[in-house]
């Protein structure tokens, strides 16, 4: 398509759904189209295709039509030293923002470029190189492979999703004049110029002093001897010359080419070169990289596996196995060119992973950094060194071993060759290999490498299904005997054969790496006592010494113990974070944070409704952290992700703990925004002094007791441990083990407190474990006295009801009186103060409502002339507001008479009028009663009406139908605060419909049967009222009017309640009542079931 009709952009990106044509201020560069032909187009822009538009073809040459459409995504480059290069922004929802640098390289930087229309990327920035910009970070952890046409199209974590701020914004520079095009890498293809703002290509009767240009301004070296060709294009072709001095192609001369002009095309030595000295073959070694015509060192500061790949790729040595540091395979000489390295892994070269400037460090050659690589095994695209594609090297090339009758033997050989424990898988997809020899590959499985098992080519047909062999080996290190994954007993896989890790050595640092390497989190608590069994196999004699932060044990030092073995008895153990049931996140340490609880491999976050300090201190108490100090709510840590979970009675203790993270929890409703938290307390001591008020500083962490080195130890921190201790205020805090040595770990250093924490272990410091001190060095505290803490009471108790009246007194046993008492509540920022010349002052609450819910504590403080005596703070005690309803009654009502009575079951003619009565006492205001009738599952809903703190409704049944007859109960509900509150249901009624007496009434015969049957039934009747027996027909009948009153169900007479209401609608003097009659009323009135109560006049029998 020619360019040059508007509509069209229009008509195309309707039709593809992108929105509208837009016109860009920088129209990005799409390439070329030169082996099409050409159409010129004409659209009215209303039409829906471009299949509806009119076309003419042409055979002049034209500029291809390109179209931006709305919905796409433009990005810019700001504050650069040239149009391409600087801060990369892009454009969304109506704002320009930024890209974090995590995970950038050069095949985003190469897309970028492209989109941008600026030829080459140069090379990538990292940390606001080109300065911190504004707004929003739209985009985070790009993974582009380099051939995307837009950064948006690359795989990302989605707009607005991120984790870094403005200090980490993404930056690139292009070649702004130059780039290679179809090449077979950046440093090869058709040469391409960008001059007078249009690109064009350069005539092929070029000089090497041109060529020599192009390379060194892309950094790809210098122009390679033989050269070959990477196609023509239709561009405009110049003739070019460079000075002797030039540097950019862009310094040279260019002019209009006459005649025919075959494009140049060029190819250059490439990035500079890296070699491996001093190893034990060619595919280990040290690691050096020339620059400025010099061979250098890497440093092997932040040097892990990661930097490692991109060296054993980059000299074609397969897959990385170790990482090594400190000069492991000697110490180089010259310039130490690399340091502070940050490879993802899938870079082509250490050039183009984040780096410092080349040259600068702060290392010397004993931090030489080397590599192990795997020689003549790599296995491609997996998810980690131990899973992939097959690729093995065989007759000087990488060839692929075919899937045919490849098995866990030749599994087992593959992840012997890496060093990578056992297979645990055989299968899997990990994408084609491309263009590779194939080998039909049969071993025994006891071979050390492929080349001594059996191979044979194996030719592929183009119908062939057989795809490459592939592997997923378990690791080199797993931890046996533990109830999970991330507990238990290390093992590590060494030459061919696993092995158990000697303890005498153990520490925390070689329990991180293992958990790193396991993705199970950090270490938690670490065992040298054989804990978890001694295991089947044998142990390695080697001191295995880690500084935490490698991130595979292979990469740590290991050395042989000399002159010594190993004490079998003691056998390395450790108990990972991903192994507890619980964990604290988002907290200055692991004892403070947001509570999360896993169930199986899946971390869930836990809603703060009846969280409580209780449930807090069992989180406490299974991260061996001490005492909850408080539990707090509404994602005081920050919220969480994943499902929300109740807090139940999964937390009323440790083994309930347990078992829920087994069986799992209960969901919960909760947002995250009501994720709850917990803050633990170490408890400290003081040791070594004249009480317990002064001496060296100890605290607990892990059921261990530990020192406290001096560095920046000052008073402020020796008043925390006093407050905390209820010892007053400091008065000295002295160092250099001024109350002597102690023993075991030194737990904290660098402590840093503000004088406002409640505990040591909330002070900043860099975290449990990690010092630079020796016990020489351990920090003491001298304090004023001991001091009490506050203690809070509740009335009338813990639990109250809402609307109810509560009381907190606040009392202090003190000869300091005269002060001010605070109530705080843990979970915000609530507070109020009193003063007493008292020990206590109470704290009132005429109306709690469930605002007032939570966990509180007291405080009291003295003021002296010169300075304030903070008392330690009180313990935590939870309040609880809760709504509690009274099950309701339901009894039954006739119509006519004020007269309420409460059968189990009740037969009623059809026809009739009558009510059913709901009614409960409630101290709540309003509320509503339901009448649900359980075999057609219908309920019905009537506001309630009180008398006092008495509730009922009436529900009527005007005239009853066989459909109202059922089981019916009554349900009382009410809202308080935007919370609903149900009752539970009363106790039923059946009601039973029966025909009335005058369907049968018809005829002389009918009423002949009528007589005879009311004869019956009176005899019957008197015989059951000399038997007082259960069943009762009732006649009610009202004259006086008035108001019904409830029955009260538990005066029953416990007989049978059967009872058949009849209701006549007409009225019986008192003449047609025999005495006798009213005598017998009377002394069955009491009895029946189906008590009456409140008569106006007696019942009638019938």
């Amino acid at each position: 398509m020619c360019s040059g009709e508007e509509p069209v952009s229009d008509v195309v990106c309707q039709e593809i759904n992108c929105g509208t044509a837009v016109t860009p201020a920088q129209v990005p560069y799409f390439g070329e189209s030169p082996s099409l032909s050409q159409l010129k187009s004409k659209c009215f822009g209303n039409e829906s295709s471009l299949s509806q538009c009119t076309y003419q073809e042409i055979k002049e040459s034209c500029v291809d039509a390109t179209a931006v459409c709305s919905h796409s995504k433009p990005i810019r480059l700001l504050n650069g030293t040239s149009r391409c290069s600087g801060r990369l922004e892009i454009y969304h929802e109506g704002e320009w923002g930024t890209i974090c640098d995590d995970r950038w390289g050069m095949q985003e930087a190469t897309v970028a470029c492209q989109e941008l229309d600026c030829g080459t990327a140069l090379s990538v920035k990292y940390k606001a190189h080109f300065g911190r910009g504004k707004g929003q970070v739209w985009l985070d952890d790009l993974d582009c492979t380099g051939h995307e046409m837009s950064i948006a199209d690359c795989p990302h974590r989605g707009f607005g999703e991120h984790d870094c701020d403005h200090n980490e914004d993404a930056s690139v520079v292009c070649s702004e004049s130059i780039r290679l095009v179809n090449g077979t890498d950046r440093c090869s293809g058709r040469v391409e110029v960008f001059h007078n703002g249009k690109w064009a290509k350069i005539c092929k009767n070029w000089g090497n002093k041109e060529a020599a240009v192009v390379c060194e301004e892309l950094d790809c070296g210098s122009p390679k001897a033989f050269q070959e060709s990477f196609g023509d294009s239709r561009l405009r072709g110049y003739a070019t010359t460079c000075a002797a001095n030039a540097s950019s192609i862009s310094q040279c001369t260019f002019e209009d080419h006459i005649g025919s002009c075959e494009g140049a095309s060029l190819s250059c030595s490439g990035v500079p070169s890296i070699r491996l000295v001093n190893g034990t073959d060619r595919c280990s070694g040290r690691v050096e990289v020339h620059n400025d015509g010099q061979w250098g060192t890497v440093c092997d500061d932040e040097w892990d596996i990661r930097d490692a790949q991109v060296v054993c790729r980059s000299v074609d040595c397969g897959t990385a196995l170790t990482a090594k540091s400190g000069s492991y395979f000697g110490q180089g000489a010259g310039n130490i060119w690399l340091d502070d390295l940050g490879c993802v892994g899938n870079e082509t070269s250490l050039f183009h992973c984040r780096h410092p400037t080349l040259g600068e460090n702060n290392c010397g050659h004993a931090e030489d950094a080397g590599v192990v690589c795997s020689a003549d095994i790599r296995l491609i695209n997996g998810t980690d060194q131990c899973s992939g594609r097959v690729e093995f090297y065989h007759l000087g090339q990488w060839s692929s071993a075919s899937s045919q009758n490849w098995g866990t033997n030749e599994a087992a050989v593959v992840c012997r060759m890496m060093n990578c424990g056992d297979p645990v898988g055989v299968s899997g997809s990990y994408g084609r290999g491309g263009q590779l020899s194939w080998y039909r590959i049969s071993c025994s499985g006891r071979e050390s490498s492929l080349a001594q098992c059996t191979m044979g080519p194996y030719t592929r047909s183009s119908q062939d299904p057989t795809e490459e062999a592939s592997v997923t080996c378990s690791g080199n290190v797993k931890l046996s005997d533990g109830h999970h994954r991330c507990v238990g007993r290390v093992e590590f896989f060494d030459k061919g054969q696993w092995g158990g890790v000697c303890g005498e050595s153990w520490d925390p640092n070689d329990a991180n790496v293992v958990c790193r390497q396991l993705n199970c989190g950090r270490n938690h608590k670490i065992t040298t006592i054989a804990e978890y069994g001694h295991g089947s196999g044998m142990t390695w004699n080697s001191q295995i010494e880690c500084n935490g932060m490698e991130s595979t044990l292979s990469q740590c030092t290991q050395r042989p113990y000399k002159d010594k073995t190993c004490n079998t008895t003691s056998l390395a153990g450790v108990v990972c974070t991903g192994g507890l049931e619980v964990r604290l996140g988002g907290g200055q340490d692991e004892c403070q944070g947001r509570v999360e609880v896993r169930h199986g491999e899946v971390w869930q976050t836990v809603c703060d409704t009846d969280w409580n300090m209780s449930k807090a201190q069992v989180v406490c108490e299974r991260l061996e952290c001490g005492n909850a100090l408080s539990a707090t709510r509404g994602a005081s840590f920050g919220q969480g992700i994943g499902s929300v979970v109740q807090a139940d009675s999964c937390f009323d203790n440790v083994t309930t703990l347990e078992q829920c993270s087994v069986k799992g929890f209960g969901g919960a409703r909760c947002g995250h925004d009501h994720d709850a938290g917990a803050r633990c307390a170490a408890p400290i001591r003081l040791v070594g002094g004249s009480g317990q008020c002064s001496g060296r500083v100890e605290i607990l962490h892990k059921g261990q007791w530990g020192t406290v080195c001096d560095d920046e130890w000052e008073l402020v921190n020796a008043d925390v441990v006093c407050r905390q201790l209820g010892c007053g205020h400091a008065v000295a805090a002295p160092g250099s083990a001024h109350y002597g040595r102690g023993t075991g770990p030194i737990w904290l250093d660098n402590v840093e407190c503000r004088s406002e924490e409640v505990a040591l272990a909330h002070c900043k410091h860099p975290g449990f474990g990690q010092n630079n001190c020796g016990h020489g060095e351990d920090a003491s505290a001298i304090c004023l006295g001991s001091l009490e803490s506050p203690i809070i009471t509740f009335s009338p108790a813990t639990e109250v009801k809402w609307g109810d009246k509560v009381e907190i007194t606040c009392t202090v046993l003190t000869q300091h009186l005269g002060g001010t008492f605070r109530l705080k509540r843990t979970q915000d920022s609530f507070k109020l103060e009193k003063f007493s010349d008292h020990e206590a002052a109470i704290f009132s609450f005429p109306h709690v409502d469930f605002n007032q819910s939570g966990s509180y504590f007291c405080e009291y403080v003295k003021k002296l002339p010169n300075q304030n005596i903070n008392y330690p703070q009180g313990r935590a005690a939870d309040l609880t507001v809760t709504v509690k309803l009274e099950k309701p009654s339901i009894s039954l009502t006739s119509a006519h008479a004020m007269v309420i009575f409460s059968p189990d079951k009740i037969s009623v003619p059809k026809g009739s009028t009558f009510s059913i009565t709901c009614s409960v006492h409630s101290s709540y205001p309003g509320g509503t009663f339901y009448l649900k009738e359980s075999h057609s599952n219908t309920t019905h809903a009537i506001p309630a009406f009180d008398h006092s703190v008495f509730f009922m409704a009436y529900f009527e049944f005007p005239e009853i139908d066989y459909k109202n007859q059922g089981v019916y109960s009554c349900v009382y509900a009410i809202n308080i605060s935007s919370r609903s509150f149900t009752s539970d249901p009363s106790k039923t009624l059946q009601v039973t419909v029966v025909a009335t007496s005058s369907s049968v009434a018809l005829g002389v015969v009918g009423g002949v049967l009528v007589v005879l049957l009311l004869v019956l039934v009176v005899v019957y009747l008197l015989w059951r009222r000399r038997r007082m027996g259960s069943d009762t027909l009732v006649q009610f009948i009202n004259r006086f009017g008035g108001a019904i009153k409830q029955d009260t169900e538990d005066m029953n007479s416990g007989r049978g309640q059967n009872a058949q209401v009849k209701d006549h609608g007409y009225s019986r003097g008192t003449e047609d009542i025999d005495a006798d009659d009213d005598t017998s009323v009377e002394r069955v009135s009491e009895d029946f079931d189906g008590r009456v109560c409140y008569e106006l006049e007696p019942l009638v029998l019938s």
